[in-house]
């Protein structure tokens, strides 16, 4: 079989990778509307979005707010490809997408203030297609969390705060593979879909060391989404479904898991006396401890494993600066470590370290109203990867070229006359 006649070229998509989700600072929450390049996550606390990024932070607020918000993402790659059953190609793909988020905070008296949000907190994938071997690993699979985070941030004294945040999951994860039915057969199709909820939590802390300077502490649980799911199959031949029938793979359930992981989260905000301001963020997550479990079809069986995956350290900073009539400019950077080695990079999950910068603004056009815009640039590595594809061969893969820029847009209402 010749790897570079044999098939059509399809190009291959990123369908869902959300900032810097599931790896790095993303695990503070990606849809969040942060500073450019993921600043400012745990200590500006100054917009209704501290509810669902330390939720302490609500207690600097002195009037109900909402803020909504838009998340998009368009990424860019192209991927050199070879295989072991001949030949070689480069294929080039683009992919982009948009999230929703809103937020809500209300003051309940001086010291206690509710807040809630709705988000997606992660989400990840990919569509490589049916046009290399790789199908019979992997066609495509998306993995999916939406969020409702119910808040509350209590003021100890005038310097510490402390908040607490549940957050109720649900995830969606489908994943398909393309089923061999033998030489010259076209092939079949094997999917596995499911849905769970499960539970968190979120534990944050702010302390004001001065009125232009403070910091921030977060800590999110592990989450453990558990899928079930009975083969669906499509397109095979009479023969192929008799021999799966007979190894009893029709009926079988297949078992997977997902596993968000815990991150530690500190940073630091400081205002000067120019009323510019400056935000520096570090974070650690617990990525060793992520589970993402994969599926491939055998002759005769279904084979279930798991990757080996690294924790992520990440940072990021950020500076803004007033100029006047209402409007306030940013600008930040960030920098991920990779949370897969190049030895355990699986086909289904091509992470890599991850840098980004970004720019953006907020202008305020009346004293309840304002909108913030940041752009932002992410560089997503080479992520080379070489796996084995069952009575076929081996693939390799790595990206000469592989980014993302994200686009965030929030609007903010302050109900002035809602003050406590």
């Amino acid at each position: 079989m010749n790897f570079e006649s044999a098939y059509q070229w399809r190009p291959w998509h990123i369908a869902a990778l959300v900032a810097l989700a599931g790896a790095g600072l993303g695990a503070a929450g990606a849809a969040r509307a942060v500073g450019p390049a993921a600043s400012g996550l745990v200590a500006p606390a100054d917009t209704a979005e501290t509810a669902n990024g330390n939720p302490a932070g609500l207690t600097r607020l002195q009037h109900p707010e909402w803020v909504g918000e838009v998340v998009a993402l368009a990424a860019s790659s192209t991927d050199e490809i070879s295989a072991t059953s001949g030949g070689s190609r480069s294929i080039t793909s683009n992919g982009s997408f948009a999230i929703p988020a809103v937020y809500y905070a209300r003051p309940w008296n001086d010291r206690l203030t509710l807040g809630i949000s709705l988000s997606v907190p992660a989400g990840i994938g990919s569509n490589p297609g049916d046009a290399t071997i790789g199908r019979y690993l992997l066609e495509k699979w998306t993995l999916g969390y939406l969020s409702l985070a119910p808040a509350a941030g209590y003021r100890l004294n005038d310097r510490l705060s402390l908040g607490l945040a549940l957050n109720l999951n649900y995830a969606s994860y489908e994943y398909e593979s393309a089923a061999l039915n033998g030489p010259g057969q076209p092939d079949g199709t094997m999917k596995l879909k499911d849905h769970d909820f499960g539970a968190g939590f979120q534990l944050g802390a702010l302390y004001e060391a001065t009125p232009t300077t403070r910091f921030g502490l977060t800590y999110h649980s592990s989450t453990t989404s558990h899928f079930s799911s009975t083969p669906e199959f499509s397109g095979l031949t009479p023969q192929r479904q008799s021999i799966l029938q007979a190894a009893g793979i029709l009926t079988r359930t297949v078992s997977l898991e997902s596993k968000f992981p815990q991150a530690l989260l500190v940073g630091t905000y400081h205002e000067f006396t120019n009323g510019a301001s400056a935000t520096l963020d570090v974070a650690w997550v617990d990525f060793s401890h992520f589970g993402l479990t994969q599926a491939s079809l055998g002759n005769t069986s279904i084979t279930t494993s798991d990757a080996r995956y690294n924790d992520i350290w990440a940072g990021s900073a950020g500076l803004g600066w007033p100029l006047g009539g209402g409007w306030t400019a940013k600008v930040g950077m960030a920098y991920a470590t990779s949370g897969i080695s190049d030895a355990n990079r699986t086909y289904a999950l091509r992470l890599d370290r991850i840098w980004g910068i970004g720019a953006g603004a907020t202008y305020r056009w009346t004293k309840e109203k304002s909108v913030e815009v940041n752009l932002s640039y992410y560089d997503l590595g080479h992520a080379p990867v070489s796996v084995g594809v069952a009575g076929i061969g081996s693939l390799s893969a790595a990206y000469s070229t592989n980014y993302a820029v994200g686009l965030n847009v929030s609007f903010r209402w302050e109900r002035l006359s809602g003050a406590r």
